[in-house]
């Protein structure tokens, strides 16, 4: 994996030199040009470990996480060290990290229990993942607004569907108004193996939740099956249509047969029970444990209402992890983790405009997918 790299001290390159051969590495040794190659070249246990993440990131090369990834790495992790044992430690760490992780089992909700009483979720606000712009939504006006559909990893790639309002003037609706609950737009795909927003339909009066602007915005009416987007538009009057389309085919959405219909994503693989209506008092947070009974009413207090600076907005539970994200603060929003486990409440995105983080699994990794003004954003957790 050559790439530019820092000039490494005398001391090792003086190694380097006193090193009794020179081994095979993941890039042409013969045309090592500077010392930090040179090292690796001559050192066989680094040689063998960047032939080890050769063959982890030969694979995943074509997709734009993974070379975000291992461009981060170089720029940031590996080119920065200046002894061998930072170049092993930064080589462990990436082989780790493109190394394919087992699927999860699936968390026993009845296995969770609660904080005692007059304890409070840890509080961390300096947890950002790794984050990069996956997509550009090109041409957005100050009408228009974006909307994080849905995301699904389809035979190891990760897919997304966007919907992007445009400005609204008939059936009575306000020109420009984006609480419009049916608004006029483009619906695009995403695919990481084919980097690029691609409209596939466009003028779609979009049916997509039951209220689309409101902090839980309701039973969904579209999303993916089985690598097909199903989704509702509506016609004249009261009238819908449902629609599906093969993601990747580029072909025209058919009408369907099929209805998509799934719980609010407050509800949709909840691994507990979130307290209240957010659409009627989002200041805070409580989460129930219903398989617990009795008097003491089991919850965790995730964070307090009298605490200040909250706004709860599209809750939504990981379908693999007892892990809930959501955004603080409305449109000004970070992006939040809620741990059932560890008890934690991470801000793992600190931008204020990030908002609708969608859970995903990338090589079995925690990730996320979610919108920062015209950006479509990824971000992964840390590896531990």
């Amino acid at each position: 994996m050559k790439a530019a790299a820092r000039l490494l001290p005398a001391a090792l390159f003086a190694a380097c030199l006193h090193s009794p051969a020179t081994v095979a590495a993941g890039f042409d040794c013969s045309k090592a040009s500077t010392l930090l190659e040179t090292a690796i070249c001559t050192t066989p246990s680094l040689s063998a470990k960047d032939d080890t993440l050769n063959e982890r990131y030969k694979p995943l090369k074509d997709r734009k996480i993974f070379r975000e990834l291992e461009n981060f790495w170089l720029r940031e992790v590996r080119n920065r060290c200046e002894t061998a044992a930072c170049l092993e430690v930064a080589y462990d760490q990436q082989i780790k990290l493109l190394t394919p992780v087992p699927a999860l089992s699936q968390v026993d909700p009845k296995s969770l229990q609660p904080l005692p009483r007059d304890q409070r979720y840890t509080q961390v606000e300096d947890e950002p993942w790794q984050r990069f712009p996956l997509a550009t939504v090109a041409d957005m006006s100050e009408d228009s607004f974006a909307y994080l559909v849905d995301v699904a990893t389809l035979d190891g790639v990760l897919n997304v569907v966007l919907f992007v309002s445009e400005k609204q003037d008939d059936e009575g609706s306000n020109p420009g108004n984006i609480y419009d609950s049916r608004p006029i737009g483009t619906l695009y795909e995403y695919s990481d193996a084919r980097p690029g927003l691609h409209p596939f339909a466009r003028n779609v009066r979009f049916d997509g939740w039951n209220n689309i602007t409101a902090n839980d915005q309701g039973r969904r009416y579209a999303g993916i099956i089985d690598g097909v987007f199903y989704y509702r538009q509506k016609l004249s009057g009261e009238a819908q249509q449902s629609m599906a389309y093969k993601l990747g085919s580029k072909a025209t959405p058919q009408p369907s047969t099929q209805l998509y219909a799934a719980e609010s994503n407050s509800k949709r693989f909840a691994k507990a029970q979130i307290s209240g209506d957010l659409n009627h008092d989002n200041s805070g947070l409580l989460i129930y444990y219903p398989h617990l009974t009795g008097d003491s009413n089991p919850y965790d207090r995730v964070m307090d209402k009298d605490a200040g600076g909250w706004s709860l907005v599209n809750p939504t539970w990981s379908p693999t992890r007892p892990v809930l994200y959501f955004d603080n603060n409305g449109g000004f929003a970070c992006i939040w983790r809620v741990d059932l486990v560890s008890k934690r409440l991470e801000k793992i995105v600190p931008e204020h405009e990030a908002v609708a983080a969608r859970p995903v699994d990338v090589i079995g990794r925690e990730a996320i997918v979610y919108l920062e003004a015209d950006q479509l954003m990824f971000a992964i957790a840390p590896d531990q």
